[in-house]
């Protein structure tokens, strides 16, 4: 069986030029047995193959312009089995922990479960017209195809899987957020136009591939980092030279598009890199911009809460102390000792409930926390107070308590309560 010595695809009837890389395929020209792999566990280069056309489709405007609506049902199949594929990849990490390998159930459904996500993915991305439906098995008239070479992992990597995949993961996130810019741009051309631009077809495309290669190095499917092709396989050729010495322009439309097979070996458009090079440009913007965004807006929801917490804190200890002053003003003579006693247990009792409570350490802005431990400091203060009219053993001492320092550490309470909720105030 012949193969296109460039880029490795079958060569079919009737075909001049190679559907993917566009190099001639007459007689013996550009074509050889296709070299068999070679034999043993390959652990440094398994491939994940996805295969998609490179060339924008026409798309209904209608479909375009409700395209989210229609992909909600789709994101709800895809939230239920990405919970299911959670656990089978822990699963497989364990399994992969101890023999090197994903056991092959564990491997075909993970490998289902991503080829489900990757046609709704390529469907939000208007890389695709046809609604994809929900499959968990491939088929014939997939739009998006997904293979992925099934090797043996190095324990080490499997151990350290989530550290290794950090800068992985990172240009994930800068390529979402600048997936968002050419998407908008794209919508909008495709409600003119009926089909989108090539270039940014292809840039989100390649977007696609490396989101999907990700998600295969983390859940174990792969060995191999998800990097390489994050630019295309190499640019597409707009002329070749034949046997003959003539230039031919290479024309993909030349082929008829049913003998064309879904290119796993993606030669872009220069001006496609220039779209990827913008996309991660705007990305590493957008994720700047919106860290400076969300930081002040979950600050002030913290302060919010706190504060919220803080008047409550502080009202329960005024009335506790409150209470605790009237009912020892009220204890009889004779009794005096075991009525503060037990007036003093009711009070720790409420004070205690405060002070083991954590939310101003784990709420305050950063900038309050020193005000907050003040704060503390004086709450327990306060109950410490409360735990020593529990134990003396004297009227005397007792009163010494209530009369002179009790007063002292309430207004030292009350002045760091101002100036906690004065900073909380400010954050808000």
């Amino acid at each position: 069986m012949p193969y296109c010595t460039n880029c490795g695809t079958e060569e079919r009837a009737a075909q001049r030029f190679c559907p993917v890389c566009g190099a001639p395929t007459s007689g013996s020209l550009g074509l050889s047995p296709m070299p068999q792999p070679p034999s043993g566990d390959l652990r440094h280069e398994a491939q994940v193959l996805l295969g998609i056309s490179l060339d924008p489709p026409s798309q209904s405007r209608w479909s375009i312009l409700f395209r989210f609506i229609a992909c909600l049902p789709l994101f709800v199949v895809a939230v239920a089995i990405g919970f299911v594929a959670f656990f089978v990849t822990v699963a497989a990490w364990f399994a992969a922990l101890f023999t090197g390998r994903v056991p092959d159930s564990l491997q075909e459904f993970l490998t289902n479960a991503l080829r489900l996500y990757v046609n709704i993915l390529a469907y939000q991305y208007l890389l695709v017209a046809r609604w994809p439906g929900v499959t968990f098995h491939q088929r014939p008239t997939d739009q998006v195809t997904v293979a992925i070479d099934h090797v043996g992992l190095r324990r080490w990597s499997v151990f350290f899987r989530i550290v290794l995949s950090y800068p992985a993961n990172l240009v994930s996130a800068v390529l979402s957020f600048g997936t968002f810019p050419l998407l908008v741009v794209m919508w909008l051309w495709g409600l003119v136009a009926g089909r989108e631009p090539k270039p940014l077809h292809q840039a989100l495309a390649l977007i696609l591939r490396y989101q999907i290669r990700y998600q295969a190095y983390v859940c174990l499917l792969t060995p191999t980092q998800p990097f390489r092709g994050l630019f295309g396989d190499g640019v597409v050729p707009s002329m070749v030279t034949v046997r003959d010495g003539t230039d031919a322009t290479l024309t993909p439309a030349a082929v008829p598009t049913s003998a064309q097979p879904l290119p796993t070996r993606w030669l872009v458009e220069k001006a496609t890199k220039v779209a990827l090079i913008v996309a991660v440009v705007l990305g590493v913007l957008v994720y700047a911009v919106s860290a400076q965004i969300e930081r002040p807006f979950v600050t002030r929801v913290e302060a919010r809460v706190a504060r919220s917490l803080l008047v409550s804190s502080h009202s329960t200890a005024d009335n506790a102390i409150a209470t605790f002053v009237r009912t020892v003003q009220g204890c009889p003579t004779g009794d005096f000792q075991g009525c503060a006693a037990s007036a003093a247990t009711r009070a720790h009792r409420q004070l205690d409930g405060i002070v083991s409570s954590t939310f101003i350490d784990d709420l305050v802005p950063p900038g309050s926390r020193g005000e907050a431990d003040l704060y503390g400091a004086a709450l327990a203060a306060l109950a410490a107070e409360m735990v020593s009219v529990q134990t003396l053993p004297t009227a005397q001492s007792q009163m010494a308590i209530i009369d002179d320092q009790l007063p002292t550490t309430l207004a030292d309470f009350n002045a760091d309560y101002q100036v906690l909720d004065g900073e909380l105030q400010i954050s808000l």
